[in-house]
């Protein structure tokens, strides 16, 4: 009996440390959720000007944000009335993988909204010309954090744990048994295991593992995609709507969400997975000729450019890509997280 009070005590303590070490990291792992992205703005001094970052306080993936600088000229005066382009670039390469049209919200603040499918280290870019005609591109660092990610690594923690004091607990002198070392070294094994798992899954996501891995081999190199962009289409002044569930699912394709195109399959690409080999697969007309549905440079559906709608007034038809007219129409190639429209009116 003596034995087993005093392999009882043991155990609690044991407990009672894990548990507290689990709310521990736990917290911590919350406060950096929750932290702001920076306590303070970010300042540039180019060509003449005087560039401020209004860094939002939390990037998140799949959160719309709002990404805007100020601009003062070299007399300390509000520059306003700019051109301004906004884009966001892979920090490694120094490739553009979005970009948008820009919007004065307020005299000299310049803002565009992009809402980030994968988490990482990215680089904001704001694209203008100064007096001189010269092109500046004041660029700012930013980090994408993924929930998903936070919530792996702490079920992680807690299933480890949970299996440790199962096999601690099994390896008790309960009962007049001896003390078993077996379960507790298994429920040692499998917490590891478990942990690792965790934190493996929330690396993956963390790293914005879904935005596609490049595999190399022979034949070349491919790159494993999982994209998705929105696409907004009207026809005469009324909404049109792609069907849901078509589309070859190795090539563009519609699930569920109204008129999200997705993309879930291999594109030959360089090693480094930022040149795209083949990119007729990801045309927005490739999506359209699956479904047999007419979209030129001229027409769309059952209209072309000239037709007149029900009011007897004839249409045109435009497309725009984040905001940004675009005139390459069924061959524009799009990227992950495009804002993408598509209008026949007058």
């Amino acid at each position: 009996m003596q034995c087993m009070i005093d392999m009882k005590r043991p155990f609690v303590l044991g407990i009672a440390v894990i548990a507290l070490l689990s709310v521990m990291v736990f917290a911590r792992v919350e406060e950096e959720a929750v932290l702001p992205a920076g306590t303070t703005q970010d300042s540039l001094h180019i060509k003449g000007y005087d560039v401020t970052f209004l860094r939002p306080e939390k990037f998140h993936v799949n959160k719309d944000l709002q990404l805007a600088i100020e601009i003062l000229d070299s007399e300390g005066k509000r520059a306003e009335g700019m051109d301004v382009q906004g884009q966001i670039l892979d920090p490694e390469f120094g490739k553009e993988i979005f970009y948008a049209a820009v919007s004065e919200i307020a005299p000299a603040r310049y803002a565009f909204t992009w809402k980030p499918s994968f988490a990482g280290d990215y680089f904001v870019q704001f694209v203008f010309r100064s007096v001189e005609d010269e092109i500046l591109q004041p660029s700012f660092a930013v980090r994408v954090d993924d929930s998903r990610g936070r919530y792996a690594f702490i079920a992680g923690i807690i299933v480890a744990v949970l299996i440790l004091a199962v096999g601690l607990y099994a390896s008790l002198p309960w009962k007049g048994r001896k003390f078993r070392i077996k379960p507790l070294l298994t429920g040692i094994v499998l917490g590891v295991v478990f942990f690792g798992l965790g934190y493996s899954v929330s690396y993956f996501y963390q790293k914005g593992g879904e935005r596609g891995f490049v595999i190399c081999g022979p034949e070349g190199c491919e790159l494993a995609a999982h994209w998705h962009s929105q696409l907004e289409m009207n026809v005469c002044g009324k909404p049109y709507h792609l069907p849901l569930e078509l589309g070859d699912l190795n090539k563009q394709h519609t699930h569920k969400e109204r008129d999200k195109l997705h993309f879930h399959a291999t594109i030959k690409t360089d090693k480094t997975g930022t040149q795209l080999l083949e990119p007729e697969k990801l045309k927005v007309g490739e999506l359209f000729a699956q479904l047999n549905i007419r979209f030129t440079k001229d027409c769309f559906t059952d209209y072309c450019n000239g037709d007149a709608c029900a009011d007897g007034l004839p249409g045109t038809l435009r497309m725009m890509v984040n905001g940004v007219p675009n005139d390459q129409y069924a061959d524009y190639v799009w990227k992950d997280g495009d804002k993408m429209s598509i209008t026949f009116g007058p």
